[in-house]
């Protein structure tokens, strides 16, 4: 979502300062924006909305409509919609995703977690992000007619990326945010130019429009569980990763098992991918980029090594070869 819109050498000047001073805002100011972000990410599960946002990726625009209806019992559900471009549908169920591509004549349904659809899903209010980032808190520009707080969270180190986010004042809804580079120049960028909060969503807003009929259909169903403990070892991480999560993904037709493994500092996350290649299987490696997301491939003993996140691509190429077998 690259964006190159920001408001002015201003604001981009501030960010970089606080990225190459690390000072730290005052404990009230840090307080506040620590409890914009906890409203940001319980707004993006708890609330019904009905909204258009426009998704930048470098020169790649996109506009989108996401329907959301919370429901502490049954589960949350939510509806993704392209407006632009080649049209696609997204159902996120309580653990499961329903991805239609018409333009493949396929759908793709498999297992997940339950998690916001949109918003700051990987947040953790309790994680290691404070020692590793310096937040602050201004008034906002008005986004989708709305008045909003800007929360800013930039990186002490050159490991990972920092935030923009305009927090929704009434609400608490995250109706814009910027991911930004040292220099504070935005790699990926969301903008809602349009969201309403109704008591109710109604089934009908949620089927999709597209039937699927006739399609071919892709369906994993067997689950990613936690297993014994990995024979991999991460040797070098920044500072503050954790694991977050260990699993084995279900192998596909003709595919061996991948195992999947997530690190985060409560912000940031990196997934590392690990599967064993057949010697006529194409080895990835080298550093690739799409938009703010970096990759690193590598070859260790006939096992694909690929280390994939919206961090710096020195992150992702440092943790991809500290990949090694137990």
């Amino acid at each position: 979502m690259t964006a190159t819109s920001e408001r002015g050498a201003g604001r981009r000047g501030v960010a970089a300062l606080l990225l190459l001073c690390a000072c730290a805002a005052p404990a009230g100011e840090r307080e506040q924006a620590e409890e914009q972000l906890r409203r940001a990410t319980e707004a993006a599960m708890s609330l019904n909305y009905d909204g258009t946002f426009v998704y930048r990726d470098g020169d790649w625009m996109e506009t989108m409509r996401i329907i959301h209806r919370a429901d502490p019992e049954k589960g949350s559900m939510a509806r993704l919609v392209s407006l632009s471009g080649e049209a696609r549908e997204v159902i996120r169920e309580a653990n499961r995703v329903t991805c239609i591509l018409p333009g493949s004549n396929a759908v793709l349904v498999s297992k997940s977690k339950p998690r916001a659809v949109t918003g700051l899903g990987v947040f953790n209010p309790q994680g290691a992000y404070r020692e590793h980032y310096v937040l602050g808190l201004a008034p906002g520009e008005r986004v989708a007619g709305r008045s909003t707080r800007l929360v800013t969270v930039m990186p002490r180190d050159a490991f990972r990326y920092g935030y923009r986010l305009w927090v929704d004042d009434d609400s608490g809804f995250l109706l814009k945010s910027e991911l930004v580079d040292a220099g504070g120049h935005a790699l990926e960028q969301i903008v809602y130019t349009h969201l309403e909060l109704p008591e109710r969503i109604p089934d009908a807003l949620l089927r999709p429009a597209i039937s699927g009929e006739g399609f071919t259909w892709y369906t994993s169903d067997a689950p990613r569980a936690p297993e014994r403990e990995s024979d991999w070892r991460v040797d070098w991480l920044p500072d503050g990763f954790r694991m977050r999560d260990r699993a084995t993904d279900p192998a596909g037709v003709g595919r061996m098992p991948v195992e999947h493994l997530v690190y985060t500092d409560g912000l940031a996350s990196v997934s590392v991918f690990i599967e064993h290649l057949d010697a006529g299987g194409e080895a990835l490696e080298g550093l690739s980029r799409m938009g703010a997301v970096n990759a690193y491939g590598v070859m260790v003993g006939g096992f694909q090594v690929t280390a994939v996140g919206e961090v710096p691509a020195e992150t992702v190429e440092r943790i991809g070869r500290a990949v090694a077998r137990r």
